[in-house]
């Protein structure tokens, strides 16, 4: 909020710095809070059990961990796949509307247009970005679903496809 008063030309009071800066610290204590709180209660569970962040972590780096079951990961990874298959093409319609809407601001605004040019150039960038780390994420997802000693298929239901495309 102050960057972009800053950068609007805008006079910043003391005051309004102060307040400012405390309840953005209020608020970033409360989501480390948060954090701490639901790590806590995953720690709770077996270590293989997809947990937000077993999922996120796994994901992220192309691996399951240490006794992951294939009846609990596949639905959670292939319900992923599901919902990213309509993001593809939702994100990057919704973030590039709001880079048009950052180009009308920073024409409406020429005496001071520094906040809405940086604006415009970062969700133009996320817009383009999006897909592109939509699909690789698709494939670290299917190189999950493979990683189970029967290729990703359960045993006693076969409605899971192979890949995931």
């Amino acid at each position: 909020m102050l960057g972009m008063k800053l950068l609007q030309g805008e006079d910043l009071e003391p005051v309004e710095i102060a307040i400012t800066g405390a309840v953005g610290l209020a608020v970033g204590g409360f989501a480390v809070w948060i954090t701490r709180w639901q790590r806590a209660r995953e720690r709770k569970k077996p270590t293989g059990w997809p947990t937000a962040t077993n999922l996120k972590q796994a994901v992220s780096i192309g691996r399951l961990p240490e006794g992951a079951a294939a009846e609990q990961w596949i639905p959670k990874l292939t319900k992923i796949a599901d919902q990213e298959r309509y993001m593809i093409w939702i994100g990057p319609l919704l973030i590039g509307a709001f880079a048009a809407m950052g180009v009308f601001l920073t024409l409406e605004r020429l005496d001071h247009p520094w906040f809405w040019v940086l604006a415009t150039i970062g969700f133009a960038g996320v817009a383009a970005w999006y897909p592109i780390w939509i699909l690789r994420r698709r494939a670290r997802i299917e190189g999950l679903i493979t990683q189970f000693p029967d290729g990703g298929r359960l045993i006693p239901n076969d409605s899971v496809p192979k890949k995931l495309s």
